[in-house]
């Protein structure tokens, strides 16, 4: 589904990316991992079009996207999130999701001030299918709330509910983890298996190794811009150059 073909970057003198190629298979949950610079998150910039590789391709089932806009990205199916929380504080938590929905944008500005039949039997679809993203990540019961009442936690779960009200063929979440508390982490665990299981390919930056371990089919490892190792969690979990990316010589093992 996804292909990365010798992508290199720099940022001034410092070499982000050297040379990284890897692919992603339809149905995938895969992970990438590695220290901080490491060059993860400038890979998915690149790749969802928000910066542009020095050299190389980027490749989505076989069309060339390396230099298309993020906005198109997402409407061929390649759909992100970020590391901050990025919400819509003046709309609900429902209204957050129904505005990512593909269908509502047909209604338009006199649409919305003049419905039609039409119009009114989009816009509840439109907002059962937003019920439907918003309980598949267990945000139901605040449904009607404003994001700023919701826990951090509550909030990355909205944030990957208004992605996979686009529709993703793949879904690239980046540190979805990040700031989570232990329970917060296991029920975030849980949304991304069911989203895996409803056939979208996942590709996930974490920095909870635990987490990525358990979760993933397939880690991708990258240090200092470069692709060291690629296997599955047991394979990675006792490697000694990936060990030592992150540690150093001391550790015998990841976790």
């Amino acid at each position: 589904m996804l292909q990365i073909r010798e992508v290199f970057h720099r940022f001034g003198g410092l070499i982000a990316l050297n040379n990284v190629s890897l692919e992603i298979n339809q149905g995938e949950l895969v992970g990438l991992m590695g220290p901080n610079g490491a060059g993860k998150t400038t890979l998915f910039n690149i790749i969802t079009g928000f910066i542009s590789p020095v050299s190389g391709s980027v490749y989505l089932e076989g069309e060339e996207i390396t230099h298309l806009s993020p906005h198109v990205i997402t409407q061929k199916g390649l759909v992100r999130t970020f590391q901050d929380v990025r919400v819509f504080e003046h709309l609900t938590v429902i209204e957050n999701v129904e505005v990512a929905i593909p269908e509502g944008r047909s209604i338009g500005l006199l649409g919305g001030i003049f419905p039609t039949l039409k119009t009114k039997f989009i816009k509840e679809f439109v907002k059962e299918k937003a019920m439907e993203y918003i309980r598949m990540v267990g945000l139901s019961s605040v449904a009607e709330k404003s994001p700023d009442s919701l826990t951090f936690g509550q909030q990355r779960l909205l944030g990957i509910a208004r992605a996979i009200a686009l529709r993703p063929k793949m879904l690239l979440l980046d540190e979805p983890s990040a700031g989570l508390n232990q329970d917060e982490t296991i029920i975030l665990s849980e949304v991304i298996r069911k989203i895996h299981l409803k056939g979208v390919t996942i590709f996930i930056i974490e920095h909870d190794i635990g987490m990525l371990l358990d979760l993933t089919q397939r880690i991708i490892v990258l240090d200092r811009g470069k692709k060291i190792m690629e296997g599955t969690p047991e394979k990675i979990r006792g490697e000694k150059s990936v060990i030592e990316a992150y540690f150093g010589k001391k550790r015998k093992c990841l976790v």
